[in-house]
């Protein structure tokens, strides 16, 4: 997951948001520590990365770039839903669609998302990310406390696994569209969020480049009961089969260190203890969000 490394210096004012520009060029470019940024001003792209940046420019798929993710089959929709997880507007039987203008980073979408009611900070539309990812910045200033205790899970990145503490977000809003009870992970290295599946499972969307416009269009997979929690019936089996994978890896460690490597031995069982906490972590939570034994096997 090279997002990890994007550290969005975004140029391109993100008041642009608020009028997208289409077709608007952004190029983009790597500074000596590795971070990416991104500017409308190639004049402010170092002289030896111009040519590089503006190819890459050149060759953005632009208008032709359209993503769209449709429910998954089989999630049947109750005949008279006995609640709703968003904000009452209008008709509360009928579809809600929401138009959410996005401004442009070369192949990324940026938009403004407001976090428990508190913040509003810049996110890269990520519908290929399990989870929001908040910045720790943005995370403090919006209330989120994170405690020694938190749940902790490990995120594979280009520069391997690291681990994360995880949140449940109070609400997450998109222009007009809102979700509420929204598991997250807290960066402590990147500065723009990602607005992944956790939020994006609730809403059938199209991402419209050439416009800027992405459209979300509120489903029924909460109230089916196929979406518990924010996450999916396979996101909460692969949880649970992440954090027992490692407690077997860790075991079959143990059995293979030598009886006189006991500084080893107490650091996998400190290891083991930790991850068997956050597996009784994921269970509670499965409690709470009214998760199926068979979703947790």
């Amino acid at each position: 997951m090279a997002r990890q490394r994007i550290v969005l210096a975004l140029a391109l004012a993100l008041g642009s948001l608020a009028s997208p520009r289409a077709g608007a060029e952004i190029y983009s470019w790597t500074d000596a520590a590795g971070h990416t940024h991104y500017t409308e001003d190639l004049q402010s792209v170092p002289p030896e990365q111009r040519g590089a940046a503006r190819e890459r420019a050149a060759t953005d798929p632009g208008p032709s770039k359209v993503q769209t993710y449709a429910t998954p089959p089989g999630a049947a929709t109750p005949a008279a839903p006995r609640h709703h997880a968003f904000a009452a507007r209008g008709d509360p039987g009928a579809p809600r669609q929401h138009r959410i203008p996005v401004a442009r980073a070369g192949n990324s979408m940026i938009v403004q998302v407001r976090l428990n009611d508190r913040v509003v900070a810049p996110f890269v539309v990520d519908t290929g990310a399990s989870y929001v990812l908040v910045p720790k910045a943005v995370a403090d200033e919006a209330g989120i406390e994170v405690g020694p205790d938190a749940r902790r899970m490990q995120f594979g990145t280009a520069n391997g696994v690291i681990e994360q503490a995880m949140v449940t977000l109070d609400s997450v809003e998109l222009g007009t569209a809102r979700a509420e009870e929204v598991p997250a992970s807290i960066s402590p290295t990147m500065t723009v969020g990602l607005l992944g599946l956790s939020f994006f499972n609730r809403f059938t969307y199209q991402i419209d480049a050439a416009n800027g416009v992405l459209t979300l269009v509120e489903n029924d997979l909460v109230e089916s009961g196929a979406l518990r929690g924010g996450r999916s019936e396979t996101q909460w089996r692969n949880e649970f089969d992440a954090l027992r994978q490692r407690i077997e890896a860790i075991e079959a460690r143990r059995r293979e260190t030598p009886s006189t490597d006991g500084r080893l031995a107490d650091a996998l069982e400190e290891q083991r203890r930790a991850v068997e906490q956050s597996l009784d972590q994921l269970e509670s939570e499965a409690d709470d969000a009214h998760v199926p034994d068979a979703w947790r096997r």
